[in-house]
């Protein structure tokens, strides 16, 4: 536990700015103002405890965040846009790319934000303890929430960089000596952050957007998986509490006192699991911890960055992370992510498909002239910012459940329907009803597509996973495949109507449609096919729980099948038989979790934890196998941490050393 420091992160310099949350931020943020004397004021510390879960936005909803979490996984190819391929490419450097607004992984700028939210935890620890206003329920509640956040950065930082600086104290200084600790060290020390935390947050059932007891449990649980999977089941041995012990015993007991708790429940629906009305991570059932987005836009301003510009102005965070300006505020911006060229990828359908952008837009129907407001449809299938194409692996995972899973309905989006009123309006298409494109999951050269397209021709535009007019995938084997990228060459129509390369399988593809909103308009033309939005992001949830338990009893010989069942249970279809037949292997646990938590930021790092990665990723994703190698488990070191240390060393274990091959 040091105290060295390193020159890039000039924490006494912090500017979080106001980034408070409608929830559990409502105190304008202090860090930055560090007088002794406001933080011993009851305003001063309730700011500073709220500015520790500031950082939380900067990962969880965003774009660079997703990246980094789900990319070069088996699970998602890059899209025609995608501002981050080098992810998916493995062509990382440690060079910072702040200027390149078209691939960008943003590296330097978490490790920056990570290590500055660490600081602002170890200084809600020193003073705390020292207030003399706060009742002592509160200060428990408050080191509670500080032990738990310091402990969550910490994950991050190690899953991504492997060995870091672990700091239990505030910056007072600056110094340009840094160690990196080991990956068990920093374990031990998130381990024995948890258990801090839950001594000091009372057991209770009641949920808030605040950290709370069971949110600790569910993410010790998290914890003690990823320890146990990738360090070794008894790799624990700086803490003591834990030294000796089974890792996927204590998992299990973990996520099975949290299943039993009664802090989260199943709905029979899994589509209200989504739906904005449940959005509120406090109210939805399922949910047992995350990071919450107010509708106030202007409470979700992110934190200051600590690089500042050549006036000596802390700079913002790149758009990647922030998506939208200082001015306008902050959100989620999840439901851009997944999102096709739906409406605009050519002519075929421009005259019934538009980009809703205001309350009173209207369109009209060709035939009858009827005027139709197409918002409360078209609004939800978002802008087709196309960053994100599901490998054939997945969509081939989500048909196998088809029609006995409620994940594949409410997951998988392979419709899109035309407003109301507008039946018969296409000029293409001129027996048009309801659907309008249909990406139907056979190969185009089979006689089941074949009809279909004869039936299709003057109905509705329909793409294939191969062969046919207009493929998906640029082959059936998972291992070859890739999002089909060039111009259609086949003119099945005779009208050259899909002459246009945004027809091609990386801007024209299913999507995933779980964090699309439901909601057409609150109030204002700003949440009509908005760019952000107010969704509140589930970070811990109670499937979770029984997946972790799960992949801990196939460790230890428990009833893994079982447990996994439970799951598949509530997820199926009423009246359908979905259950797992067995028998369960690491495989059947990788895709349980696939289809339960496919996009929710946790993809890359399962793989890298259950040492799966390079296999799974020359098994699934094309785009990312020719050059993924063993070492690119961990991520480079920034190369502006790597310039300002002065105990750099080329020997991994000593000093400060670039992870191997960067």
């Amino acid at each position: 536990m040091k105290a060295n420091l390193y020159k890039i992160l000039m924490f006494s310099a912090l500017l979080v700015g106001a980034s408070s949350c409608e929830d559990f931020l409502e105190e304008e943020n202090k860090v930055g103002q560090t007088d002794d004397y406001l933080y011993k004021t009851t305003t001063g510390l309730d700011g500073l405890v709220a500015s520790c879960y500031a950082y939380t936005r900067t990962w969880y909803g965003k774009e660079a965040g997703l990246g980094l979490s789900e990319m070069g996984s088996d699970l998602f190819y890059s899209g025609f846009d995608n501002k981050q391929k080098t992810l998916n490419s493995y062509g990382l450097t440690a060079e910072s790319l702040d200027g390149n607004a078209s691939d960008n992984p943003c590296l330097d700028q978490y490790w920056e934000a990570y290590f500055a939210a660490v600081n602002v935890c170890n200084t809600a620890l020193e003073y705390i303890p020292q207030n003399t206003l706060l009742s002592d329920a509160k200060k428990s509640q408050y080191m509670g929430e500080a032990h738990f956040l310091r402990a969550f950065y910490y994950w991050h930082m190690v899953n991504i960089w492997g060995p870091v600086p672990y700091y239990t104290s505030s910056v007072q200084s600056v110094s340009t000596d840094a160690t990196r600790d080991t990956e068990e060290f920093v374990y031990s020390n998130i381990l024995a952050d948890l258990d801090a935390a839950a001594i000091e947050l009372k057991e209770s059932t009641k949920k808030s957007s605040r950290v709370h007891y069971w949110a600790v449990r569910a993410f010790k649980a998290r914890v003690l998986l990823y320890a146990a999977s990738w360090l070794g089941p008894n790799s624990i041995t700086t803490n003591s509490s834990y030294a000796g012990k089974n890792l996927y015993e204590q998992a299990q007991i973990e996520s099975k006192a949290v299943i039993d708790s009664d802090i989260a429940s199943f709905y029979d629906n899994y589509s209200d699991v989504w739906t904005m009305t449940n959005e509120d991570v406090v109210t939805n059932k399922e949910s047992i911890w995350g990071v919450n987005y107010s509708s106030n836009f202007t409470l979700n301003v992110l934190p200051y960055r600590i690089k500042i510009n050549s006036n000596g102005d802390p700079l913002d965070f790149v758009n990647l992370i922030s998506r939208t300006g200082r001015s306008t505020g902050g959100g989620n911006a999840m439901l851009l992510m997944f999102v096709p060229k739906w409406n605009n990828a050519g002519k075929d359908l421009s005259d019934v498909f538009v980009r809703v952008t205001s309350l009173t837009q209207t369109i009209k129907n060709s035939v009858t002239n009827a005027v139709v407001s197409p918002g409360s449809t078209y609004s939800r299938y978002g802008r087709g910012f196309t960053r994100y194409v599901p490998t054939l692996y997945l969509v081939n995972l989500f048909n196998q459940v088809k029609g006995i899973d409620q994940r594949y309905d409410v997951t998988i989006r392979d419709v899109y329907t035309i407003a109301p009123g507008l039946e018969g309006s296409s000029k293409f298409y001129p027996l048009m009803q309801d659907t309008a494109l249909y990406f139907m999951a056979v190969d185009g050269n089979s006689v089941e597509a074949k009809a279909q397209m004869a039936h299709a021709k003057n109905r509705y535009r329909i793409h294939t996973l191969t062969g046919g007019s207009l493929p998906l995938y640029t082959s059936s084997d998972p291992a070859l495949a890739l999002p089909t990228s060039s111009m259609p060459t086949e003119d099945p129509y005779g009208d050259k109507r899909y002459k246009d390369v945004a027809y091609a399988g990386n801007q024209s593809f299913i999507s995933i449609k779980k964090f699309e909103t439901d909601v057409y308009s609150r109030s204002n033309n700003d949440k009509v096919t908005p760019e952000i939005y107010d969704r509140d992001v589930m970070v811990l949830r109670l499937s979770e729980m029984y997946l972790i338990k799960a992949e801990a009893e196939l460790a230890t010989g428990g009833d893994a099948l079982a447990t996994l069942n439970v799951l598949r249970d509530k997820r199926a279809i009423a009246g359908k038989d979905n259950k797992l037949v067995g028998p369960v292997t690491l495989s059947t646990i990788l895709d349980e979790r696939a289809l339960e938590l496919c996009g929710e930021q946790q993809r890359w790092f399962d793989l890298k934890r259950t040492k799966t990665l390079v296999s799974r990723v020359k098994a699934y994703n094309a785009q990312a196998s020719a050059k993924i190698q063993d070492f690119h488990m961990y991520r480079p070191i920034p190369q502006a941490q790597m310039d300002a240390v002065t105990n750099k060393s080329t020997v991994a274990g000593q000093g400060f050393w670039q992870n191997d091959q960067y």
